[in-house]
Formats: C-alpha cells, structure tokens, sequence
C-alpha cells in the first residue's frame, strides 16, 4: 500500500495538513507525490524542503523539467514556456531562499520520470494511449526497458511529462497528476487514477492511498488561503 499526491504547486500549509491527516490513519505508508511541487502557489522551496526531509518520492512534473532547464540551460525554449505557466512565485520563493537554488536544481535532475511499483504505475501525466502502437510485448518488459521507452517519449507532447490525451490501458493502475478534477477520479475504462485535484486554484489537495492496482482510499485537505494569496507575508 503507497499513497500519492497530487500536484502540490507551493501550497506547503496545505501539505502538511494533509500530510498529518495521512500519517494518522495509515502509519508509515511510502509516499509519492505526481510532481509539479513548484510554481503557482506561494511556498516552493518550503514545499521541497519538507518532501525532501519527510522522503515523499516525486516524480518529475513538466513544472521542474522547466525549472531545471530555465537555470541550467537559459536558452532552451523551456525558459519562455516556464515563463508563462506561472514561474514569478517561484522565482520570488527562491529570492528569499537563493543557497537552495542549486540544491534543488540538483534534486530535480535526478527526480525519475515514473515509479513502477506492486501497487500502481506512477508518473506525472501518464502513458497516452497515442503511443500504443509502439508498444509490443510489454508484459515481458523489465525496468531497463520501461526506462528507455519512456525517456525517448520524454519530450513529447504525448510523453509522461506533458501529456493531455487519453491514457492507455496497460493492464495495471496508473497514477497521475497533471489533468486537474474537482475530485480524484479513477477512470474504469483506462485503469488511470488522476490525483490532481487543484490545490493552487483554491479547491483542495488530495492524496490517493492504493493497494494492489485498487484505488483504497482518498483524503483531501481544502487549500489553506495563504498558500495562494499574492502576499507572501
């Protein structure tokens, strides 16, 4: 049993609400979380400094993909595209806090595109069913094979960082953040749970708690007002 966040974007009051709401009825669990941590709400760095510190497993969001690539490689077409998805939180966020800069950065390089776990298929936005027919014989796949499949399909409008299609069916439950919904929402037909649930919108956070390819359990925390007014004070 693992349970998994949604997309957090730097609602950090929000997170450890929610947090303790899931420490207390499931223990010590293993969390995930289906990345974008940063940007749009007010608390990156808090946020990351607290998933790093309580080992909440990421998957890398389209969010820190941006990110690493505005710092570490500024003429990358990343940059304009982090630009206007809401990076001006961030970048105040990190003028408070400019020694963790290249401590996230690192972080974010080395966060992997999916987690293949027992329990369910982790990653931000999931396996499109666009790529199916590129895909044979995946029962017999190992991880190395995973991987590489994934990372060639990583910069691709339909790759697991940006996809906005359908999702595949591939035999086991997939979890994923990136497509927002009032509530979390398991779709039957595809095996996909969506776990975002628009914290930085003013709805809530949730966190889906599942076992043996079922989804178990949801628990949600309203956002906290802070966590997305303008003022930082």
């Amino acid at each position: 049993m693992v349970g998994v966040f949604g997309d957090i974007h730097g609602c950090y009051y929000t997170l450890l609400q929610l947090y303790k709401l899931v420490r207390d009825k499931y223990g010590d669990i293993q969390l995930y979380a289906s990345g974008d941590l940063v940007d749009r709400g007010n608390h990156p760095v808090e946020v990351i400094e607290f998933i790093m510190s309580e080992n909440v497993k990421p998957v890398l969001g389209n969010h820190e993909c941006m990110f690493y690539y505005s710092f570490e490689f500024p003429n990358h077409p990343y940059r304009d595209v982090w630009a206007s998805n809401g990076n001006f939180k961030t970048l105040n966020s990190y003028s408070e806090h400019p020694e963790l800069l290249q401590k996230h950065i690192t972080y974010f390089k080395n966060l992997p595109l999916f987690y293949r776990l027992p329990d369910c298929f982790i990653s931000h936005a999931g396996i499109s069913v666009l790529l199916q027919p590129k895909m044979h014989n995946t029962s017999q796949w190992n991880e190395a094979d995973w991987e590489e499949f994934i990372n060639n399909h990583m910069s691709e409008e339909i790759g697991v960082i940006w996809n906005r299609t359908s999702l595949m069916n591939c035999g086991f439950l997939q979890v994923v953040g990136h497509t927002k919904h009032r509530s979390a929402y398991f779709d039957q037909k595809t095996m996909a749970l969506y776990s975002d649930t628009g914290a930085y919108t003013g709805n809530k956070l949730s966190c889906v708690i599942v076992d043996k390819n079922t989804h178990v359990d949801t628990l949600s925390f309203p956002t906290v007002p802070k966590d997305i007014l303008f003022s930082r004070a």
